[in-house]
């Protein structure tokens, strides 16, 4: 038998190749266990910091234009003699649908001011601020908080004011995500926070207050173009334009009647807002197994390290 079959693998720290590290790590299989364990426990010490939160979602997406579940067009089909464009309608870029408003009014500050005399939900976004014996707004008490106030102070500025609607938006522009379903015209609204049922109540409420603004605007413009043409229509002999003002006018009073119905105007609710029974985030079925597998791979290296100082 050759000699080089029948020698002996060499496992001193001398011999080349990965057997000796091999060996090393199978010595030090209790500092591997070791840091394992450490690094689930220390993820686990880090979950204790952070508040489970709940993940709420609710789909929303644009209404229909026909079928029995429709709105309906959003203006009303004018005459031939009333249908010319009065502004120009502008490239492709420049046209937004009231989807499209909808999806960038709900982090807007029009939106957050119909919503900041809703003490259900100023209060709790912003609870640190809320003092609930007195009933009353005050400074954070955080070290954060007064950390920040004591730069403002230094700096001659005013060190605090209550939240108003623009620290709301704001609250809402960090928390607040809004996701593509499936590539589509539907979007997901997404919001984590500590308790589920608040989470769900701002979601719904957020979208109603969002609605209400469109619609609002809506009936607006439209009250302004009827006082408008109704007031042309007061001085108006030519028979022929008092015929198209006048059959402008009813596809205004109609539209406006369906704007009255109180359907939905710009966003369905095809899902209504919704949360697991269990906090989902952070996930402690996915983190602490990825904290111990990094407590591992931390020891492999430093293992690996000291046996290539050792062998250099």
């Amino acid at each position: 038998m050759p000699d080089s079959i029948a020698a002996p693998i060499d496992f001193s720290v001398s011999a080349p190749g990965l057997a000796p590290l091999l060996l090393a790590l199978g010595r030090a299989w209790r500092w591997l266990l070791l840091a394992t364990l450490s690094g689930a426990a220390l993820m686990s010490l880090a979950l204790h910091v952070v508040p489970p939160q709940f993940t709420t979602t609710m789909v929303v997406g644009p209404t229909g234009r026909s079928g029995p579940a429709a709105m309906g067009p959003r203006t009303p089909a004018l005459t031939p003699a009333a249908g010319r464009n009065i502004a120009e309608q502008g490239t492709a870029d420049e046209l937004v649908s009231d989807f499209a408003r909808y999806l960038a009014l709900l982090t807007s500050v029009p939106v957050a001011e119909k919503l900041v005399g809703d003490p259900a939900i100023m209060r709790e976004i912003f609870r640190t601020a809320w003092d609930e014996e007195a009933g009353q707004w005050r400074p954070p008490t955080g070290l954060i908080a007064r950390f920040g106030r004591g730069l403002r102070w230094l700096a001659g500025h005013q060190t605090w004011a209550p939240p108003d609607a623009a620290d709301l938006a704001r609250h809402l522009k960090r928390q607040l995500a809004i996701e593509s379903v499936s590539g589509g015209p539907l979007r997901r609204l997404v919001y984590r926070h500590e308790k589920r049922d608040f989470a769900m109540l701002l979601l719904t409420r957020l979208h109603a207050a969002t609605e209400a603004h469109l619609r609002e605007e809506a009936v607006r413009r439209v009250k302004a173009e009827m006082g408008h043409v109704g007031r042309r229509l007061e001085g108006l002999s030519n028979m022929e334009n008092y015929r198209a003002l006048s059959a402008l006018l009813g596809e205004q009073e109609r539209l406006l009647l369906m704007l009255d119905v109180g359907l939905p105007y710009a966003a369905d609710a095809l899902e209504a807002p919704s949360s697991l029974s269990l906090a989902d985030w952070p996930n402690p079925i996915l983190l602490v197994p990825a904290g111990a597998v990094g407590g591992l791979f931390l020891a492999l290296f430093g293992i690996g390290a000291y046996h290539g100082w050792r062998r250099g």
